[in-house]
């Protein structure tokens, strides 16, 4: 099994040994890909060195997430059949970018599939230290995440609750987080009209997120900022979502 519980800061080549027994893995499952439960049972490393492994795959050009699934392949293997870019990677990529430039820290573009949250795209900022944890590809329950906490806000009440219900079990490995909470974080988020999760998905971490919805009134996509909490006090929150807000305003004309 894997003895270390902190990979990523063990040491150099038994960091990499590791990156490539995963990237080996993948490579030897190249028709459908692997979950992380799969992975880690494959190689006998723990679930969180695995995501983290995956990560830096991911980041490199590696492997990737197959789209609507939990399952991730090596990047050579799907490169024959590349699946099209979802476009609301395109559509948001420039706000992604400015907002990265603005605040200086990590901007994520985030969806909903069901009763999950997906991280698209992930846009990092200048500042010395960045949140990094989720990563292009990554999924957890909706609601966890500034950007999921945006995106179930934006649903009716039935649908909410049966979001909750159906995580109930998932949500409480995030920080401790209860179902009470979380609609706490609903209600909160509908008065603010922006979200603030802090402390959950990854601990010392804060994010703000906004929502845009289609012409439908459902939730389309979400972006979040999210920084050390020590960069995120309530006025940088509010200035952060105004900035969110407006960049949303400039591409909802092209949901």
């Amino acid at each position: 099994m894997d003895s270390s519980s902190n990979d990523t800061t063990g040491s150099g080549p038994r960091t990499l040994r590791r990156g490539l027994q995963v990237l080996r893995t993948l490579q030897e499952h190249p028709d459908s890909g692997l979950s992380v439960t799969s992975l880690a049972r494959l190689t006998g490393l723990q679930r969180p060195t695995i995501y983290r492994l995956l990560a830096a795959l991911i980041e490199g050009g590696f492997a990737r997430n197959v789209t609507g699934s939990k399952r991730f392949m090596a990047e050579q293997a799907i490169a024959p059949h590349r699946i099209e870019q979802d476009r609301r990677i395109d559509l948001a990529f420039p706000l992604l970018k400015k907002l990265a430039a603005l605040t200086g820290d990590a901007v994520f573009l985030v969806v909903r599939d069901g009763y999950e949250s997906v991280s698209l795209w992930r846009e990092i900022g200048a500042y010395p230290v960045q949140i990094l944890a989720t990563f292009a590809g990554k999924r957890q329950p909706l609601g966890v995440g500034s950007g999921g906490m945006a995106l179930l806000a934006k649903l009716d009440d039935a649908t909410v609750d049966e979001i909750i219900a159906h995580n109930n079990n998932q949500i409480e490995q995030y920080g401790g987080m209860t179902s009470r909470e979380m609609r706490q974080l609903v209600q909160n988020t509908r008065t603010r009209g922006y979200s603030v999760v802090g402390n959950y998905a990854v601990r010392g971490a804060l994010g703000v997120g906004c929502a845009l919805c289609n012409a439908k009134q459902e939730p389309y996509l979400a972006i979040s900022v999210t920084a050390i909490t020590d960069r995120m006090p309530a006025t940088r929150q509010r200035e952060i979502a105004q900035l969110i807000q407006d960049g949303l305003k400039t591409i909802e004309d092209k949901v």
